[in-house]
């Protein structure tokens, strides 16, 4: 059964002969039906394939990207910890550690651990 309609738009978009039209419409019903076809990869040839789909190249970049500091953020953070570490009176804040001077700190209080992180707003666009 063969549908006259793609035969013909095969003909016209690749302007080949009706037989080989035919051809391609077999092949392709083939290939949608998941039949063996004379194009097929080998094993071997599959094999090659997914191992070099396995690696993927990186451009890499010829001088590492330095952030300029947020010096704001960084004073926050250190006064935060400050606090914590040596101020703060409602609890027994232990283990003060920075471990992010733009962003984190982490501290515990008796067996629990917690992170503190500064988030900086952006600007509204306006």
């Amino acid at each position: 059964m063969v549908n006259e309609e793609y035969v013909s738009k095969l003909m016209r978009t690749l302007n080949i002969s009706r037989e080989e039209a035919l051809e391609v419409a077999a092949y392709d019903d083939d290939v949608n039906k998941d039949k063996k076809t004379p194009y097929d990869l080998t094993e071997e040839q599959r094999e090659n394939v997914k191992s070099l789909m396995r690696k993927t190249e990186h451009k890499k970049s010829s001088k590492p990207h330095a952030r300029k500091p947020n010096e704001l953020k960084e004073a926050i953070v250190a006064e935060l910890a400050e606090f914590l570490a040596e101020d703060a009176q409602g609890q027994a804040y232990g283990d003060v550690i920075v471990t992010n001077k733009n962003r984190m700190i982490h501290f515990s209080v008796g067996d629990k651990e917690f992170d503190l992180q500064l988030i900086e707003k952006r600007a509204p666009k306006s």
